[in-house]
């Protein structure tokens, strides 16, 4: 069978060229209708779209919806599965918002990926001997800025790697097939407006599909981008015309998102997933709110912690919200640095603070007037887990260990990730205190750790200053670190 074919052919994965020469059809257009840039190069095409192959000739593509060549019926074959399980949403791998998951605590470093390393060493190796392995797989860095990074389908058949650096408001696509990160340029809708929240204060939202579509912060309210790998392009939306105040999150089917206008008033935007727009919700009077973390949601509420207090919605018991903003007492100052806010176990969220008053650290309870309890020293915690130093513990953050006291230790783990009972962290040494610690900016030897409640597995070392600013993401099966002082992101292949 030989059949002589030609023109285009619009299928879901874009447009597709077919000629007289049968060799295969070349990609013109993306789904979202623009001209794919001239820097893919054809193994760049062939990964981010999955394309099918002749049997002995890779060199000859077809779409991902053809399953046989239409010059000569012969059976195409198929690119083999990624072992991506899910797309990543930074900077803690939370649910995309189009999850039909059930929903769980908002904001803390959890992720619901299972982050298991597919190699390990042997039982009786020395503990030292994967951290001083080379890794799985590299890449190299985005052009230098403070990255985050989605994996998810950008208008691609696979996932595709995407960098945001919030700050300067530039998005950059990785080329899997040409190994280099290429910059994206908008389409329409104007560009992407700087964020100036700090790195403690951002978190993004994600709502998957053909062409996915992220939510950020932004200098002129909330932005939704929707990027096209194929064309290097995206589109972007600005919702509210006023400076995102903190970060936005899905909370009881909506998005919402604090903005500050020039009067000082903040008041609260929301959308649907279809980005219906409902009725802001003011806070009563000018508040300043400082610096901001990350908002942080169990049950009925979402509270954004403060430099000066907490802003808090709140759902009232007719459906409708109610926005709040409540100072800190007198005297205290929330600690951001030390990781995110404790979720205790019956459902309670737990903020570490200085009293500078008593010299002492306390753990407020977040959406209180003042509930405290008092801490003999700050623990590093990710949300259900926090460490002494270097002890791993599931109890609350200011009870003291009853037995086995590391008071003398001389490293402590900074979690990075939690995956149910695993945690992902940084092991550092702190010869002096941990709060001095945290603000040095000396370079330091660190180990990248994995903590699954039966033995503590260093699997990659590395020294830089600040070592607990890496961010961890997966990608196409592989857990990836990346820390913005440092000019490659390692990799390790996951358990499928």
């Amino acid at each position: 069978m030989d059949h002589k074919i030609s023109g285009e052919w619009l299928l879901q994965s874009g447009v597709w060229m077919a000629d007289e020469a049968q060799s295969g059809l070349q990609f013109k257009r993306s789904a979202a209708g623009k001209a794919v840039s001239p820097r893919l190069g054809s193994d760049d095409i062939g990964q981010l779209m999955r394309t099918h192959r002749l049997p002995g000739d890779a060199s000859v593509q077809f779409p991902p919806e053809f399953e046989f060549s239409p010059y000569t019926g012969v059976a195409l074959q198929t690119p083999p599965t990624t072992g991506q399980a899910s797309a990543w949403v930074p900077p803690f791998g939370a649910r995309p918002v189009n999850s039909s998951a059930m929903p769980g605590a908002t904001g803390l470093r959890q992720t619901a990926q299972a982050l298991k390393l597919a190699r390990s060493p042997a039982r009786d190796a020395p503990a030292d001997a994967l951290a001083n392995a080379d890794p799985d797989a590299s890449m190299s860095t985005p052009p230098p800025g403070e990255h985050a990074f989605f994996s998810a389908r950008f208008g691609t058949t696979g996932a595709a790697l995407l960098a945001l650096d919030a700050r300067k408001g530039a998005l950059y696509g990785w080329l899997p097939g040409s190994q280099h990160w290429l910059a994206l340029d908008s389409s329409q809708g104007g560009l992407l407006s700087e964020c100036l929240l700090g790195e403690t204060a951002w978190r993004a939202e994600l709502a998957t599909g053909w062409n996915s579509r992220l939510y950020v912060s932004s200098g002129h309210g909330l932005a939704c981008i929707t990027p096209d790998i194929p064309s290097l392009s995206y589109q972007v939306e600005h919702f509210g015309d006023a400076p995102s105040v903190a970060a936005p999150t899905w909370f009881q089917g909506r998005l919402w998102a604090p903005l500050q206008g020039s009067d000082g008033v903040i008041r609260f935007l929301n959308l649907d997933a279809q980005h219906a727009r409902g009725t802001d919700v003011l806070l009563d009077g000018a508040v300043w709110p400082g610096r901001a973390s990350a908002p942080v949601a169990y049950g009925r509420s979402v509270i954004w912690p403060c430099e000066h207090g907490q802003l808090r919605l709140q759902q009232r018991q007719d459906g409708g919200m109610a926005a709040s903003w409540t100072p800190w007492p007198a005297g205290l100052q929330p600690q951001f640095d030390f990781g995110c806010p404790y979720l205790s176990r019956d459902g309670d969220l737990w903020q570490l603070c200085f009293d500078s008053g008593a010299d002492r650290y306390l753990y407020l309870k977040l959406g209180t007037l003042g509930e405290t309890v008092e801490a003999m020293e700050p623990r590093l915690c990710s949300g259900n887990f926090n460490y002494r130093f270097s002890t791993k513990l599931k109890t609350a953050p200011w009870l003291e260990l009853e037995r086995g006291n590391d008071g003398g230790s001389s490293k402590s783990v900074m979690p990075l990730l939690e995956a149910g009972e695993t945690v992902l962290g940084v092991r550092f040494e702190t010869r002096s205190s941990l709060d001095s610690v945290l603000r040095s900016e000396e370079r330091m030897y660190a180990q990248l750790l994995l903590d699954d409640g039966v033995r503590e597995l260093p699997f990659h070392a590395f020294s830089v200053a600040e070592p607990w600013r890496m961010r961890l993401f997966t990608h196409q099966g592989t857990l990836w670190a990346y820390h913005p002082l440092l000019t490659r992101i390692d990799g390790w292949k996951l358990q499928a």
